[in-house]
């Protein structure tokens, strides 16, 4: 595997559209089970008036993005501070997107720090995250606003 170089500012995003489907299969896979997910006779009672997509099946989007594309392949997230600020419903999309803030480098490994937003379809900010991804140095290097790569 050749090491990918990144550098600060670099951004990537995906797109998903959430299904009835995707709910069901994240509720059983964390045993999450809330009414607020799938009842939509309790959640017509709710704050939403009908189910939402878990938060965090909608912030696993930002994740996907730096485990697969920024940083990518050979990443693990270190921590995540996200905030849901919109509800999704089933049937929107979202696209998640991350850009590249800063490069922390240690001894055997970066820590890149990514700004990372979930929109639905319509440009509505749902979700918003600050992350550290831990990107070891046998894969990446850190190219600087010169040009200049550090491995």
């Amino acid at each position: 595997m050749c090491k990918k170089t990144v550098r600060v500012g670099d951004k990537a995003s995906l797109t998903k559209k959430f299904t009835e489907d995707d709910i069901k299969a994240f509720a059983e896979l964390t045993l999450d089970d809330n009414g607020m997910h799938l009842d939509p006779e309790l959640s017509a009672r709710g704050l939403f008036r009908r189910p939402v997509v878990h938060g965090v099946l909608v912030g696993s989007l930002i994740s996907s993005v730096m485990g697969t594309q920024l940083p990518g392949h050979g990443t693990v997230l270190q921590d995540e501070d996200i905030k849901f600020l919109n509800p999704v419903y089933a049937g929107e999309e979202i696209t998640a997107a991350v850009e590249l803030v800063e490069v922390i480098e240690e001894r055997r490994y970066y820590i890149g720090k990514l700004y990372g937003t979930c929109h639905n379809q319509d440009g509505v900010l749902v979700a918003e995250a600050r992350c550290s991804q831990l990107m070891l140095k046998r894969f990446f290097t850190v190219e600087d606003e010169k040009g200049n790569e550090n491995d």
